[in-house]
């Protein structure tokens, strides 16, 4: 064989090899259970109306509620020649883990918080509205520790963090898949009670 021809035969084993990393399709990152679930979930985005979210009402203001997002998930039937078995599947839980942005040790600790979306998942991109942000509870470990104990002070104002949801989607015979989104918000004493 000619050099000409150990060259050919490399770049069809190279071909061959990357074709074998691709294979089964990953999904969304952080996605897994594509195999179990017969869905792949493609895509995840998270909105939400601001991301900058009041902690504290002072006394006398009344209206501190939870803060929602919204996610649109885009899903993919693995096997569209059987177009409804795994479908519909749902959003059935939600663990929100709240990341300190920029490693600000004066920051306060928020909890991790679990909900329950229950959100219709079909083929295509799904709408899920009303997922919760962050609740009062969470906002209180904000805004006590800053506002009134005084026992923290963080560096960044508006404080930065990362909300990380880490979801669990179960298809139509109650196989388990998951996947993650983050989204980035500040937390302050912004003007208004929300």
């Amino acid at each position: 064989m000619t050099s000409k021809h150990y060259g050919l035969i490399s770049l069809v084993i190279l071909s061959a090899l990357s074709l074998i990393n691709c294979g089964g399709g990953g999904g969304a990152p952080g996605s897994t259970g594509s195999q179990d679930t017969g869905i792949q979930i493609t895509a995840v985005q998270a909105t939400t109306t601001s991301a900058d979210i009041d902690t504290f009402c002072a006394s006398g203001e009344s209206g501190q509620k939870k803060q929602d997002i919204s996610m649109n998930i885009t899903t993919v039937n693995l096997t569209p020649e059987i177009t409804t078995a795994h479908f519909p599947a749902s959003l059935e839980e939600c663990t929100i883990t709240y990341l300190k942005a920029n490693e600000d040790p004066a920051a306060p600790i928020i909890e991790n918080l679990t909900v329950f979306p229950n959100c219709i998942l079909n083929s295509g991109t799904n709408s899920c509205p009303n997922i919760t942000l962050i609740d009062i509870a969470r906002k209180n470990q904000y805004a006590i520790p800053v506002f009134i104990n005084g026992t923290n002070s963080p560096a960044e104002y508006p404080t930065h963090y990362v909300a990380k949801y880490n979801c669990k989607y179960v298809n139509n015979f109650g196989k388990e898949g998951f996947f993650q989104t983050e989204l980035d918000i500040w937390l302050a004493d912004f003007a208004g009670c929300n």
